[in-house]
């Protein structure tokens, strides 16, 4: 069990740190989002405020998810009730990405690497999570009952 708590824990921190480089992308210049979008084969950067501001926030939001994994993971005993919560959440946001990608229509080589990979990703903390944290037997309790 508590290799398994190990891996739980390096799962998050990671996962949390890969997230946290969303910070760099709410710093990026507008130029460097066109350029980027124009490299993805997206077409020309809708340069308007609306399109700027999502950008921005989202990675924004992407990065704080990941500060709060991260810091789940660093104080697993302590906060391990978020551990099922979140590999939930990304069950859900991954199939809502999934959709979101094809209803888009995103390229195919993002809909592969986004929306499977996140609800992936959850599925893995869920099943750390069941072995990690396995409930004590009744049997178990029933013994330490006077």
């Amino acid at each position: 069990m508590k290799r398994v708590r190990f891996i739980l824990k390096w799962v998050l921190i990671l996962s949390g740190m890969f997230l946290m480089l969303a910070f760099l992308a709410a710093l990026l210049p507008v130029h460097w989002m066109a350029v980027a979008h124009q490299w993805l084969g997206l077409g020309d950067f809708p340069d308007q405020p609306i399109t700027i501001y999502l950008a921005r926030s989202t990675s924004l939001l992407y990065g704080v998810h990941g500060v709060l994994m991260l810091y789940t993971g660093m104080t697993l005993d302590r906060h391990w009730q978020l551990v099922r919560l979140f590999g939930w959440l990304h069950v859900l946001i991954g199939l809502s990405m999934l959709v979101i990608d094809l209803t888009a229509p995103m390229p195919w080589y993002w809909t592969l690497i986004e929306g499977g990979p996140i609800a992936s990703l959850g599925v893995l903390i869920l099943l750390l999570a069941a072995a990690a944290f396995e409930p004590v037997s009744e049997s178990v309790n029933a013994q330490d009952q006077p």
